[in-house]
């Protein structure tokens, strides 16, 4: 088995599996078809064993092995837990370059867990949607009650214990409409933020789950008849918006000093450089997740049954995401018509096929059609539910890019 030596995957790992103290109502993860249960059942030693050795075991000699710890609610797993990976990262990591972040909600942390994170050097993704106003509209615990309070009490712990962290903010339909009171709330804490559009569909009757199944590789479902999106996904054009007024932000106060992931990759895609955001690269698939069974799955939003890999107990994780390169290719191989001709698909390349909900039939390229053909030849194409807003932003950037290159 040939590895490059700078090879990298970015492999997610759910410990506790859908398990969370809080059920945020646009959760995509809870009630879930994989059958991943959010009952707070552990990761088993064996099988995370298995997991920390063939991570390592993947990557090149010289790549920078990130294990990312994601939920549900990761911190539900326990102190102890961490230390067992740790001591494992050390057996089979020989010295190798290892990196451990972790994705919480905040509202568990206390100074022990701040000061493992501390002394460890955990990097620590924090979710949190804005001033408490906002924040609390839709990121509720089991009882009903907001969680602005306790994420902040979370993120205080871990500014006193000097732990590294990033905030992660959702731009869902009640947030969109405030980027500038988002943004100045956010700066105030954290130099690196990421912005994630929330884009769910909600499932038909007959369907198990809170969520449809995305459109996607083996997705046989071609139209979503009766189907809506949700009542919190953005709009398409006010997320452009809600991106443009950030940028203009960003550009006045912070550039420079502060980082932006969706500015950050659409600057590297305007320099050929590497992106780093799978959502605008042209090829995905290296970001595969395994549960707290060992099932490997092709995508975090694709965790269903049709986009099962196998499991790392009976499989090797290098020959599973071996075979994950046709998921990822058909990113780009599916773009619809409209995508090949527009103006900002380098810096697009159409958005995450999960968002891929606006549907057409096409007609005289049967052959060339890489989604399927129905008998009378009409081909379906998929376009980006938010594309409008995409193309506002990624224009917009375009234009300012300039003026950005020159304060670089």
């Amino acid at each position: 088995m040939f590895i490059d030596p700078l090879r990298h995957y970015a492999i997610e790992v759910k410990p506790i599996g859908a398990a969370c103290n809080l059920r945020c109502e646009y959760c995509y993860y809870l009630g879930k078809g994989s059958g991943q249960s959010a009952a707070p059942a552990l990761m088993s030693d064996d099988v995370l064993e298995r997991y920390v050795q063939q991570v390592i075991a993947i990557h090149g000699r010289r790549a920078e092995i990130e294990f990312a710890w994601h939920g549900g609610e990761p911190t539900m797993c326990g102190i102890p837990f961490f230390e067992k990976a740790l001591q494992l990262q050390r057996r089979y990591g020989l010295g190798r370059r290892i990196l451990n972040t972790l994705q919480t909600n905040g509202t568990l942390l206390t100074d022990d867990w701040c000061r493992f994170f501390h002394d460890h050097h955990f990097r620590i993704g924090i979710s949190i949607d804005g001033p408490e106003h906002l924040h609390n509209i839709y990121r509720k615990d089991v009882h009903g009650e907001g969680t602005f309070a306790r994420t902040m009490h979370g993120l205080e712990l871990l500014q006193k214990h000097g732990v590294e962290f990033n905030t992660l903010t959702t731009v869902n339909a009640a947030n969109a409409t405030h980027p500038t009171e988002v943004y100045d709330f956010l700066r105030q804490f954290s130099d690196f933020m990421q912005f994630l559009p929330v884009v769910e569909v909600l499932p038909r009757a007959k369907d198990n789950g809170n969520v449809a199944m995305p459109p996607g590789l083996y997705t046989h479902i071609h139209h979503h008849e009766g189907q809506q999106v949700s009542h919190f996904s953005v709009p398409a054009e006010a997320y452009g918006k809600f991106l443009c007024t950030i940028l203009d932000l960003w550009m006045a106060k912070d550039m420079g000093h502060k980082f932006v992931q969706v500015i950050e990759a659409t600057i590297g895609n305007l320099t050929r450089r590497p992106a780093g955001l799978c959502v605008h690269e042209g090829v995905c698939g290296h970001c595969g997740v395994i549960e707290k069974n060992g099932d490997l799955y092709r995508c975090d939003r694709y965790v269903f049954p049709e986009y099962r890999i196998g499991n790392i107990m009976t499989q090797p994780l290098h020959d599973m995401m071996q075979t994950n390169r046709r998921f990822g290719e058909y990113k780009i191989d599916s773009l619809p018509s409209q995508c090949l001709h527009c103006d900002v698909v380098d810096l697009c390349f159409g958005g995450c096929p999960k968002d891929r909900l606006l549907e057409r039939l096409t007609f005289g390229s049967i052959a060339a059609s890489p989604i399927g053909t129905s008998a009378v030849g009409a081909t379906v194409e998929r376009r980006n539910y938010l594309c409008a807003g995409y193309k506002m932003f990624f224009r917009y950037i375009r234009q300012k890019y300039p003026q950005i290159k020159k304060k670089l």
